[in-house]
């Protein structure tokens, strides 16, 4: 019973270790610092992406947690915050609907220029307008809910995320087609990735998974779904999947002799045959997301997220 109890307490520390979102019980939610900076409009998406929001300083409990999380990262400031000029001129806005004028942050002067559409945070707790195609780190938040429920078996709040026990993997099938690098942008926002198929086992649990919940096509060929595979180097056709990984070490059934796209930009997919195919890069498909269960995404103790979820 002690040893289990031990292999036990080792798992959970190794869990603890793969969480990216940190709770924090002042704002009642988590928070996650970006330190890759990105422009305002891609920080946002990012943050959306994640199922949260591009944190805002509109509280005084809220603006303490950014700026605490911001200098335990290790990152340097400005920050982008989630404000920005919406819907009206001149009316500067979070995205959650709090006007700047109510925010307890330092008001930017503007030495009687027009102000820029976004802002950012500096250390001094100050404020300040800027062009949104800066480059800044950002945070995101998500807002703890009685309507929210933990999915343990996936390590996420997402409930569309399914463990399978034939693969060890969860799996969520995304119906809405984007272009490959589209998808595989959402799966990583996600926590994992689009998904690899290791294996004859995992492609029928990706092909049953693709039949059961997409309409039935008379053309097999019309239910190619984005996989975690691309031609690296379209002159030398070096296909690899996403994590480095050759092909001919996991699943390479293909549909037909891949060399016919040599020089094009190919992206993997898989048939509703279960062969392997590529597509194009303005292509748009339906994809798969593959997620580590082990990797818990948000940071709150296992006995809290049970009592309250």
């Amino acid at each position: 019973m002690l040893k289990l109890q031990i292999i036990l307490t080792l798992v959970w520390a190794g869990l603890a270790l793969c969480k990216q979102y940190k709770y924090n019980a002042d704002v009642d939610g988590w928070l996650k610092v970006h330190k890759a900076p990105l422009t305002w409009l891609e920080a946002f998406m990012k943050c959306h992406l994640e199922d949260a929001v591009l944190a805002s300083p509109s509280t005084a409990e809220l603006r303490t947690a950014m700026l605490n999380a911001v200098e335990e990262s290790g990152i340097d400031f400005p920050i982008y915050i989630g404000i920005k000029e919406l819907f009206v001129y001149g009316h500067y806005t979070s995205i959650e609907g709090v006007q700047l004028e109510d925010m307890p942050v330092k008001f930017p002067s503007t030495n009687g220029t027009k102000p820029k559409e976004c802002m950012s945070m500096t250390r001094d707790r100050a404020v300040t307008f800027n062009s949104c195609d800066q480059w800044w780190p950002y945070i995101c938040y998500k807002k703890n809910s009685t309507q929210l429920k933990y999915n343990f078996d996936c390590g996420t709040f997402d409930p569309a995320y399914h463990y399978n026990s034939v693969t060890g993997s969860c799996y969520k099938l995304h119906k809405q087609a984007r272009t490959w690098k589209g998808a595989n942008k959402v799966c990583v926002a996600e926590g994992g990735h689009l998904v690899i198929i290791n294996d004859q086992k995992e492609a029928d649990v990706v092909v049953n998974l693709l039949k059961e919940k997409l309409p039935q096509k008379n053309d097999s060929f019309d239910l190619l779904s984005h996989t975690g595979f691309y031609n690296w180097n379209s002159d030398l056709l070096t296909f690899l999947t996403i994590h480095g990984e050759k092909m001919d070490t996991v699943y390479n059934n293909w549909y037909n002799n891949k060399n016919y796209i040599k020089g094009v930009h190919a992206f993997g997919g898989i048939l509703g045959s279960g062969r392997l195919d590529i597509g194009t890069t303005a292509r748009e498909a339906y994809f798969v997301c593959e997620k580590d269960p082990n990797i818990q995404l948000f940071d709150q103790q296992e006995r809290i997220l049970r009592k309250i979820y």
